[in-house]
């Protein structure tokens, strides 16, 4: 079996920009049924990978805002 037969073609991946909100990652992964995304620049260049796991860490670090303030 061929390994591309699993992948997802790059125009269909969701993925957030660097200056989206908590609350529009949070949103976005759950729309998708992702527990990551790619993280881009505003230029489209990749930046890195958020986990369900950093979003955590984040929310921990700083406290659990209600949600609709996460804007």
């Amino acid at each position: 079996m061929n390994l591309l037969f699993f992948l997802t073609p790059k125009s269909e991946v969701a993925y957030v920009e660097d200056n989206d909100s908590l609350r529009q990652v949070l949103e976005k992964m759950e729309y998708h049924g992702y527990t990551a995304v790619p993280l881009l620049s505003a230029d489209g260049r990749y930046l890195g990978t958020i986990t369900e796991g950093d979003v955590l860490w984040k929310l921990k670090k700083e406290g659990f805002p209600d949600i609709h303030e996460m804007e």
